[in-house]
């Protein structure tokens, strides 16, 4: 799809959940104000209201946000615009699990043609003026590496393959995911090295949002959610980088390590979702 209008143009988008679009959690937003691509955190629970995950519901929240949102809202501003429909889906929705740790969570990268800036919230990408913009969440990058530790020593001392985790029981993922849990505690707390920003309902500290004021001439931005290893200039060589992964390290514990592996039968290791545009003619 191309989109012209005021200067602002899509030059190419792609979604692709990992089991099925149907599913993904991932949701990109393109309208005359707003550019972004919305992540929504990977459930950790069975709940599901009217089909969709947690994931999928807070994704779609923020992008909802965003579409009604009119070109002056400042970041603030749709914070408290999700956060208010979080507190709504709760009043709702019977939701019988721990909101903090599996409550509705989502991460995004949005530009504001109106403020010609963006709002980087976790660990979504862009890619603008040949530089990968990414703030890595640093418990993902403290249990990415207890995964491969785990799975590096499970090869080393048992019969075990990769292919045996791909289609069974993952063990690096049993021994992280109480921690992945845990680490919930630091969302949107800005006094310890481990606090990190999320939509999850409650206000975010701007220091933890990276606020990226853009050069006044047209230029070309890429966004990506963390569903490609690195995003590139262009999907495809996004998809390259991905493809390269998923061929050599399916598990992403060697060459990209990562909190989570390919599943035997998925498309990848997570939903994904990438967008490209220029801000003028």
């Amino acid at each position: 799809m191309t989109k012209e209008g005021d200067g602002l143009k899509i030059i190419e988008q792609f979604l692709r959940g990992k089991i099925n679009d149907t599913l993904c959690e991932d949701t990109i937003v393109a309208n005359d104000n707003f550019v972004a691509i919305i992540d929504g955190v990977t459930s950790k629970s069975d709940f599901s209201y009217q089909r969709k995950t947690t994931g999928k519901w807070a994704s779609t929240i923020v992008a909802q946000v965003l579409d009604e949102s009119p070109e002056e809202t400042t970041l603030p501003e749709i914070i408290s615009r999700v956060n208010q429909q979080f507190t709504d889906f709760y009043d709702d929705v019977a939701f019988t699990d721990d909101i903090v740790s599996k409550g509705l969570q989502a991460v995004g990268v949005i530009y504001s043609k109106h403020f010609n800036e963006l709002w980087m919230i976790g660990d979504c990408q862009a890619y603008v003026n040949g530089k990968v913009l990414f703030t890595p969440k640093k418990s993902d990058e403290i249990l990415s590496q207890m995964r491969s530790l785990v799975l590096t020593t499970n090869f080393q001392t048992t019969d075990a393959k990769p292919a045996d985790y791909m289609t069974g029981e993952d063990p690096s993922r049993t021994e992280i995911l109480p921690w992945i849990l845990k680490a919930t505690n630091f969302a949107n707390e800005d006094g310890t090295d481990f606090g990190y920003s999320i939509f999850n309902g409650t206000p975010i500290p701007e220091s933890l949002i990276n606020v990226v004021k853009l050069d006044d001439e047209p230029q070309e931005i890429g966004l990506a959610s963390d569903g490609y290893p690195q995003i590139q200039s262009t999907l495809k060589d996004s998809e390259a980088t991905l493809a390269d992964v998923i061929q050599n390290d399916p598990l992403c514990y060697q060459q990209f390590p990562s909190t989570k592996g390919l599943r035997e039968g998925n498309k990848s290791f997570d939903d994904r979702s990438y967008i490209r545009f220029s801000t003028g003619e």
